[in-house]
């Protein structure tokens, strides 16, 4: 998450993108004004908004010149000030919240229930992965999901040939991996420092529980939900992390290297590690089990968000999101970048089937894309300051340093003073 106080408002232009570049630009363009990030994707974004206008009357200026969800941020609040901001935003669904609170992002409810044929062409996560306080204020478009990998040669030698599907099945190979004895090897490695508390987030909705209370004032967690939660954490770390303390990235190296059994972390970091252990073992990608009826996965991966408020702009704006989470928009996507589609009936489209058929740790994760929720985030001024607690509480739990129910009482208070009144 993203602390934002008076001095973004205050920033002088030098330290912003967009003064000089993309709002300016979106300023002086006609047409629907599009900005989207990250800019790692740049040439897909600019191959969607092709395929968009592509024999449409329709007019859009795109900028993909942001890396950094915190620089959009900062500057589209800024600049809200003075009323230049784009119609559109692709963006991190953990930052729909901040405009969300500020009125800024426009209602979709109303534009999705006027589409009468909805259903048969989106699936219900497009809208799940946008819904803040029971209103849909983004449309997903693509999809991260937290993700077990595992190292095959490794579990071969700890004599497990078929992959578990419990966090239960999980930690008895890791702890086997963990005692074949082998020098640097290290069985099983949750990562927890993911920015906004994704892990966590990823493991208690998994278990059917949430962040937040229904109405968002107060703190979701303190039950068994998050009980079970932390139990997970404590597990990896007698699966061998706690004899280590690594970021995710040298933990991401070390998988890549042969050090790890299993890592948990992102879909997205899937593709750079697949390159990395070629012609040295084989891996193996799952989804995050879901432990209950009523759990689901944190999205991660951009959604995209409209802030038109002119009713002819909002239109067009209605039309190029829509697009996007298409199934035409999602394949435009999905053949460009290691993310998956938000709309998975998109993968009844010949292109994707063909494009899957070969990527069987791909496929592997396509039945959870209907189990993808938000990715909800704490509100008010203190959100960097309560992910930094609940980060400190997991590497607390996972290092063996503090019991599971020990981490959860003291997260639970020190969230609860944090959470601003509201």
């Amino acid at each position: 998450m993203f602390e934002l106080t008076r001095r973004h408002f205050l920033a002088g232009s030098s330290s912003l993108l967009f003064t000089t570049g993309a709002v300016a630009q979106v300023k002086d363009a006609t047409g629907l004004k599009v900005v989207a990030l990250p800019s790692i994707f740049g040439d897909m974004f600019k191959a969607l908004r092709d395929e968009f206008v592509s024999g449409r009357d329709a007019n859009v200026s795109l900028d993909t010149s942001i890396r950094e969800d915190e620089t959009a941020i900062s500057t589209i609040l800024r600049n809200a000030i003075i009323g230049n901001i784009p119609d559109i935003l692709f963006i991190s669904p953990n930052y729909l919240r901040v405009f969300a609170d500020r009125n800024l992002a426009q209602h979709l409810d109303v534009f999705q229930q006027n589409e009468p044929d909805w259903e048969q062409n989106f699936s219900p996560a497009v809208t799940r992965i946008g819904n803040v306080g029971g209103n849909v204020e983004g449309l997903g478009f693509a999809v991260s999901m937290p993700v077990v990998l595992y190292n095959l040669e490794l579990a071969a030698r700890a004599g497990v040939s078929e992959l578990p599907t419990t966090w239960e099945d999980i930690f008895v190979l890791g702890r086997k991996i963990d005692n074949l004895g082998e020098r640097n090897v290290v069985g099983g490695f949750m990562e927890y420092d993911n920015g906004g508390n994704w892990t966590f987030h990823g493991l208690l909705n998994g278990f059917g529980g949430r962040i937040l209370s229904e109405d968002s004032r107060n703190i979701g967690f303190g039950g068994p939900e998050g009980l079970a939660a932390l139990n997970v954490l404590r597990d990896f770390g007698q699966c061998g992390q706690s004899r280590v303390d690594m970021s995710r990235d040298q933990a991401r190296q070390a998988f890549s290297a042969g050090q790890l059994g299993i890592l948990c972390t992102s879909s997205s970091s899937y593709e750079a590690i697949e390159k990395r252990t070629q012609g040295l073992f084989q891996i193996a990608m799952r989804p995050f089990p879901i432990g209950a009826q009523n759990g689901y996965l944190p999205a991660a991966g951009p959604l995209t968000i409209m802030f038109s408020k002119d009713p002819e702009q909002q239109r067009r704006a209605w039309d190029f999101m829509k697009f996007a989470s298409s199934v035409a928009g999602q394949t435009v996507m999905a053949t460009r970048t290691a993310y998956l589609p938000a709309n998975d009936l998109s993968f009844q489209d010949q292109r994707l089937k063909a494009f899957y058929s070969s990527r069987a740790n791909l496929s592997a994760l396509v039945p959870a894309l209907a189990k993808m929720g938000p990715w909800e985030a704490f509100p008010g001024e203190n959100s960097v300051k309560i992910t930094t607690v609940i980060k400190d509480h997991m590497a607390a739990v996972v290092l063996l340093k503090a019991t599971p129910q020990q981490a959860l009482e003291q997260m639970s208070r020190d969230v609860s003073a944090l959470m601003s009144p509201r």
